[in-house]
């Protein structure tokens, strides 16, 4: 594995941020398309690109290698008039390289031939990014062909118009396929292309964000997959419904607006949900809306969204000796995959590359960088339509991403989507170990003490600034009985509590942040009811704040030196553990932080004063003289004073600064009061 070392001088005038060009974005293209070339089949409509086979077979990973990495040279070589560039002394010839390839792969008669295409084939995804990448490139490539060649290519596409697509993002990709032969004045499907764009509608929830399918699949699909090829059809065909177009031109701006909170200091990004091995993908959406004009946010803020998450990655060790995209988040990590990955799915990540859709004399490659949310203030940030809430914290640039909506309908994700948070430095634990996921900030359930579960699908009750909660079944281990979460977010620390209802005797244990380290030991400290550790500067911490009666020092998970974390090659986590014997309805509250810095655990144990628990409700005093509320499970009409503010009715929660002028409140039908 290799970092990619860039030759382009960093320019702190334009880019005082990350000191990145336009110049570095085509340095790291022409890199992964010398990779690209370097490995192809002798038609060139093939990508040996090491990797694992796919559960769509060697023909269609070979195919989505080379589409996949069509989207990245379609806005290179729609600003280039030669379609070539020159590698260590040597000529590439992308445009060259693409007219081949689409030939023989589309040539039933070649035996690189890329197969018919049949219903639900990994082909369908795989033609819109071909067909985009056609478009873009028109002149250098579908320009050149014969009459007899363009029929060859448009007969193959227009294949996918008469077979069936997965009723979910799947319904875009037939969308631009027929978008795009419609542009090059081929035959084409508008029953189809309207059917889909209105059949996807009903995934939209508000604010610019999409479930995938009919289940709570919420995550980075919403900007590669949804909002990007909304606006592919916005740019090839929204002339032909404005009104259309407007609205998916709004729906980007309002996502853009918001996803600005999930960006840490140093450019990275919570990693949460499937197909992180798209890592910097979710940029595709931010760069199409300021290619079209339709975001409202400075385009300096835009230009270190895009440069410093792409600086971020490629100064990691994220390259194969071959110049590929490696499968992992940043190294290789194959508990991060998923069935449907292959060598060639990493290239779906260059969707950001069109940003190089944006000419080199546009004001925007002149724009100076601005600075994020989280260079200006600490910030807690809720996307109630998605169930997401964005915890920033300036000082040391962390990012904590708490989620009480979002699942996915395989139970083998959960690791993916149910913690209660995930953090753009402290990356979750991913790998099994004796069909068992860590229990890094989760809760887990089991009956036997050896196979553990946690929550699965879940029900989204509140989602507001420093404070969200849900409600979900035990799965797998209690058909009947139930778990109510409620997270209160203090500066950078969590405070869980959880009220379970179960007929079953059951063992519990709930961890803290992982914390990731590639060489020596981490430092473990313990007190009674609060475990540490400690290593490069950063630290994980849990305490007992009420019903816990076990604690366990971080150690690797199940003792397995090799590590379980997605992100770095060790990583151990602080646990607390409960056994409830014949209690059918009990409480666990906790207190977790995963922090940069070395605060001692008396220290850090001590940001809670008091905490008092009384059937369903907790009280909390802060070292800072905050007070607040919370009522778990059942709400009820309650009267409570905090710091000198009186609160009556079915109150969710409350918190009232030590001089009682700064409050907030949140009732059971969701409605807030604050003043801040």
């Amino acid at each position: 594995m290799k970092k990619l070392t860039l030759k382009t001088p960093l320019n702190r005038t334009v880019s005082p941020i990350t000191g990145w060009t336009r110049k570095h974005w085509e340095e790291v293209f022409f890199a992964l398309m010398k990779g690209i070339v370097d490995s192809a089949s002798p038609g060139g409509a093939r990508q040996r690109i090491p990797g694992p086979r796919s559960h769509h077979g060697l023909l269609a990973d070979e195919l989505e290698g080379f589409t996949r990495s069509m989207i990245m040279a379609g806005p290179w070589l729609h600003g280039s008039k030669t379609g070539t560039y020159s590698w260590k002394g040597a000529k590439v010839d992308v445009a060259a390289f693409y007219r081949k390839g689409i030939l023989a792969g589309t040539d039933p008669k070649h035996p690189e031939y890329w197969g018919d295409i049949v219903d639900y084939a990994q082909h369908l995804v795989e033609m819109a990014a071909l067909a985009w990448g056609l478009y873009l490139s028109k002149e250098l490539i579908w320009d050149q062909y014969s009459e007899a060649e363009k029929k060859q290519v448009a007969d193959y596409l227009f294949q996918c118009t008469k077979v069936k697509y997965h009723q979910n993002n799947w319904l875009l990709f037939n969308v631009i396929t027929n978008a795009v032969l419609k542009k090059l004045g081929m035959p084409y499907s508008q029953e189809q292309i309207d059917a889909n764009l209105k059949g996807c509608d009903h995934m939209y929830m508000g604010d610019g964000w999409y479930r995938d399918g009919n289940i709570n699949r919420i995550d980075y699909y919403n900007s590669w997959a949804f909002l990007y090829y909304y606006l592919l059809w916005v740019i090839l065909d929204g002339d032909s419904n404005p009104e259309l177009a407007n609205i998916h031109k709004d729906r980007v701006r309002m996502f853009v607006r918001d996803f600005r909170y999930f960006f840490s200091k140093d450019g990275s990004t919570p990693c949460f949900g499937r197909s992180m091995i798209y890592r910097f993908g979710f940029l595709s959406s931010i760069a199409l809306g300021q290619h079209l004009g339709c975001l409202d946010i400075p385009a300096g803020e835009v230009k270190t969204m895009c440069n410093s998450a792409m600086k971020f990655f490629f100064t990691h060790e994220i390259l194969t000796e071959q110049n590929h995209l490696s499968m992992g988040f940043l190294r290789p990590c194959a508990e991060i995959l998923e069935h449907y990955s292959c060598g060639g799915s990493p290239y779906w990540a260059t969707k950001a590359f069109n940003i190089l859709l944006i000419p080199q004399n546009d004001p925007f490659w002149k724009a100076k960088e601005e600075k994020l949310p989280i260079h200006r203030h600490n910030y807690s940030v809720p996307l109630r339509h998605a169930g997401l809430l964005l915890v920033g914290d300036k000082k040391t640039g962390h990012v904590q991403l708490i989620n009480q909506k979002s699942y996915h309908d395989k139970a083998e994700y959960n690791a993916k989507y149910t913690k209660f948070a995930y953090s753009s430095i402290f990356s979750y634990e991913a790998r099994l170990v004796y069909k068992n996921f860590n229990c890094d900030n989760v809760l887990q359930f089991s009956e036997d003490g050896i196979n553990f579960r946690q929550r699965w699908e879940m029900e989204l009750l509140y989602c507001e600034k420093d404070f969200a909660a849900s409600k979900y079944p035990l799965f797998e281990v209690d058909k009947e009985g139930t778990a109510y979460t409620s997270i209160l977010v203090k500066d950078d620390v969590m405070i869980n509590l959880h009220q379970i209802e179960t007929k079953k005797p059951l063992v519990l244990r709930e961890g803290g942040y992982p914390l990731g380290f590639d060489e020596g030991e981490a430092k473990t400290v313990s007190i009674e009811g609060a475990e540490a550790a400690y290593k490069d500067g950063k630290l994980t911490f849990i305490k007992n704040l009420h019903g816990y009666t076990k604690q366990f020092r971080a150690i690797p998970f199940a003792d397995d030196i090799n590590g379980s974390n997605v992100r770095y090659r060790q990583s151990v986590v602080p646990v607390l553990g409960y056994e409830n014997g014949n209690q059918q309805t009990f409480y666990l509250a906790s207190m977790v932080c995963g922090r940069v810095g070395k605060e001692s655990i008396k220290k850090l144990t001590s940001i809670v004063k008091k905490f008092n628990l009384k059937d369903n409700t907790a009280e909390i005093l802060f070292a800072d003289g905050e007070r607040a509320f919370v009522q778990i499970g059942t709400i009820q009409d309650v009267a409570v004073l905090l710091n000198g503010r009186k609160f009556s009715g079915p109150i969710v929660a409350a918190r009232v600064s030590a001089n009682g002028k700064k409050w907030f409140v949140l009732d059971k039908a969701g409605a807030v009061d604050r003043c801040e």
